[in-house]
């Protein structure tokens, strides 16, 4: 059985984790599949967002800690099992195609860091996220300890990583790290809404956008950069399409050329 669900719906690629036994959690294989899903979705012309999902009761409950106390890994294959982790997260973070996480049940430890690392997050009012890893001794990946305090403060961020608590998505969604909080049974629809509205954009944009949000640049940097990204911009098709369909009074379609 794969590790990790595809399917395709207009122009949204679906990646729904397939370990409903385990809650969804991550080993190498499943890891291993999801990034090559992402990055097939980030080369592909025709996909223009992501929905990142789980199946089953939760979105993903981190680590599969029952591998992991085996104690049958050497030191290269914790390595490996790590950095195929901080390869999800980054390809989340960096690729052009943005990303939605649609989040019911629990998100924890690994499950959070992928949360976290998407564009936009829509998360079940009752479902809970938490970084547990300072009370089993681990330590957190995904690149948190950088995203994290840039999406709610340090000061709160300090409390989730520190402390470990889990947090609901409500508390989430009061303190700006969701996109959107609804019931349960309305996460798939809100996550799939938002993914829909995200393929209309003009996907050299969107990529570009994603590329300066991620640089957390300076003032001076930002002033200086945004305008190089709007002249390349200039003189695309799409840039032609935009300024059309905004004469024309209609819904412009873009081509990502």
């Amino acid at each position: 059985m794969s590790t990790v669900l595809v399917s395709l719906t207009d122009a949204t690629v679906h990646l729904k984790l397939n370990r409903p036994e385990r809650l969804n959690a991550v080993n190498e294989a499943l890891y291993g599949r999801l990034l090559s899903e992402l990055a097939a979705a980030d080369r592909d012309p025709a996909t223009r967002s992501v929905v990142l999902s789980g199946v089953g009761r939760a979105f993903c409950v981190g680590a599969d800690l029952q591998a992991h106390s085996e104690g049958t890994r050497t030191r290269q294959d914790q390595a490996h099992y790590l950095d195929l982790a901080q390869q999800v997260c980054r390809q989340i973070q960096t690729m052009s195609t943005p990303v939605v996480a649609a989040v019911h049940g629990y998100a924890l430890g690994a499950g959070a860091e992928m949360a976290v690392s998407a564009d936009f997050l829509v998360m079940a009012d009752d479902a809970l996220m938490g970084f547990p890893e300072v009370g089993l001794g681990t330590f957190v990946g995904g690149g948190v300890t950088h995203r994290l305090p840039r999406l709610v403060g340090l000061r709160r961020a300090t409390d989730l990583l520190m402390l470990g608590e889990r947090f609901t998505g409500t508390q989430a969604y009061d303190w700006g790290l969701t996109f959107a909080t609804v019931p349960a049974d309305d996460v798939a629809a809100a996550a799939d809404r938002l993914a829909a509205t995200l393929a209309t954009k003009a996907p050299l944009s969107i990529g570009r956008m994603k590329s300066m949000l991620r640089l957390d640049p300076t003032l001076d940097v930002a002033l200086s950069s945004e305008p190089t990204h709007l002249l390349d911009l200039m003189q695309t098709r799409d840039w032609a399409e935009g300024v059309a369909a905004f004469a024309e009074r209609r819904t412009p379609v873009f081509q990502g050329e």
